[in-house]
């Protein structure tokens, strides 16, 4: 999976994505992910969903969708999710992310700040 240096689109902090394992709620992280570019010595960062769940490692992004991390010694790898990206933003092409609705459902909702896109499961 590609990761994308510049997002077209703001990734919302004010989410409640669910884990696709396990179905709890994940936490923002500002610098969920953080390495060295090699070439130039710059720290990039990656803004990320977490799950929180002790041994989970699962991470979304709307650009990414779900995923979980790879450790190399150069920069983090992400494998996506399988089976969890299956649905994207018509408005945005970004990936949407699972979460419950106010009527306890669940649905998919759009992760682009201020973007109120969503569908029934």
């Amino acid at each position: 999976m590609a990761q994308q240096t510049t997002m077209p689109y703001e990734l919302s902090h004010t989410l409640e994505p669910l884990c696709p394992r396990d179905g709890h709620v994940m936490g923002y992280e500002k610098k969920s992910l953080q390495w060295k570019e090699a070439a130039s010595g710059t720290v990039q960062t990656l803004s990320a969903y977490h799950c929180n769940l002790e041994g989970c490692s699962v991470r979304y992004t709307h650009t990414d969708g779900y995923f979980t991390v790879v450790e190399t010694p150069d920069i983090p790898y992400l494998v996506e999710e399988p089976g969890a990206n299956v649905l994207q933003c018509p408005r945005h092409g970004t990936w949407l992310h699972q979460a419950r609705r106010q009527t306890g459902e669940l649905g998919w909702r759009c992760g682009v700040e201020g973007c109120d896109y969503t569908r029934q499961q």
